[in-house]
C-alpha cells in the first residue's frame, strides 16, 4: 500500500509524499553561509558532537511519517586526524525509538554543526551557494534547516514549474505524488488532475555547474517523455532559503 503525506508548500497541499529519511543542519537566522565561510572551523569533540544528535536531530528514516524517529542516546567516533582532540567529521551511533542507526555528522564553522542518516553527502563542507536547494527554513523550528527534506520540497516545485512548461498549461496541478530520494536526487510518481488514471515518472536532479544551480528534470509516461532544465529565481540571496518555486521559464524537449 502506498503510503502519503501532504506536501510541505501550501501551494502543493494535493500532494502526497513517501516519508524520506532526513537530515538536519543548524545555522543562526542573522548570519549567512557566506559569512560562516569565512569562520575557521575548530571541530568538535566526539562527546561534543554526541550531544548534538538527540531529539529529533536528525530523522532517522521510518515507514511512518507521523511518528518521527526520537533519539535518546548517541556514541561517536572522530574521523581522520584530530585536532587537540577535536573532529571536522563523525561516524556516530544513535538509539532511538526504533533501534539504532548510523549518523554522519560534520562540524561547520561557528560551533554549528550537520548530521545525516544518510551520509556526509548530504553535509557539504564548503558553504552553499544562493540556490541551494538544501537551504531552508522549516515551520515549526526556525531558522533550523534539514537539507534533505529542504531539497525533496524543493524538487516538488521545480517539477510542477516544468509541467506547467513541459503541457503548457500554466494551472497544471500534481496529484497522488509518491517522491523519494535524498542529496540532490529524487524521483517521484504523480498524476495530472486534468488526466485521472494517467500516472508519470519523473527522476529530479540537481547539479551546480559554473557557480549556478540547476534542476534537470526527465519525465515519462502516457507514452511520451520529455527532459526539462530549470533554474531557481536569481533573486535568492547568499544563505537565503532557496525559491525554486519561481525563476525563469523552464526549457523542455520531448
Amino acid at each position: 500500500m502506498r503510503l502519503l503525506r501532504a506536501s510541505r508548500h501550501p501551494a502543493l497541499s494535493s500532494l502526497g509524499a513517501v516519508s524520506l529519511a532526513a537530515v538536519v543542519l543548524l545555522f543562526p537566522a542573522s548570519r549567512s553561509f557566506s559569512a560562516l565561510s569565512v569562520t575557521p572551523v575548530r571541530g568538535l569533540t566526539a562527546e561534543a558532537m554526541a550531544a548534538k544528535i538527540h531529539g529529533n536531530v536528525p530523522q532517522i528514516r521510518i515507514g511512518n511519517a507521523s511518528a518521527p524517529s526520537t533519539i535518546t542516546a548517541t556514541l561517536c567516533h572522530g574521523l581522520g586526524p584530530p585536532h587537540d582532540g577535536r573532529y571536522e567529521t563523525f561516524r556516530c551511533r544513535a538509539t532511538w525509538n526504533g533501534g539504532t542507526s548510523t549518523v554522519w555528522a560534520r562540524a561547520l564553522p561557528g560551533g554549528r554543526f550537520c548530521a545525516s542518516a544518510t551520509g556526509l553527502a548530504a553535509c557539504p563542507a564548503a558553504a552553499p551557494r544562493a540556490g541551494d536547494p538544501r537551504i531552508c527554513s522549516l515551520q515549526g523550528a526556525p531558522p533550523t534547516a534539514d537539507p534533505n527534506e529542504c531539497a525533496l520540497g524543493e524538487s516538488e516545485l521545480a517539477l510542477v514549474r516544468a509541467m506547467k512548461t513541459n503541457f503548457g498549461d500554466p494551472t497544471w496541478l500534481m496529484r497522488n505524488a509518491t517522491c523519494t530520494g535524498s542529496n540532490l536526487r529524487f524521483r517521484c510518481t504523480f498524476s495530472s488532475h486534468t488526466a485521472y488514471g494517467v500516472y508519470y515518472t519523473s527522476t529530479i536532479a540537481f547539479m551546480l555547474a559554473g557557480g549556478r544551480w540547476a534542476a534537470t528534470i526527465a519525465t515519462s509516461g502516457a507514452g511520451a517523455s520529455s527532459v526539462c532544465s530549470v533554474e531557481p529565481d536569481p533573486a535568492t540571496a547568499a544563505g537565503a532559503p532557496s525559491l525554486w518555486g519561481s525563476g525563469p521559464v523552464p526549457v523542455c524537449t520531448h
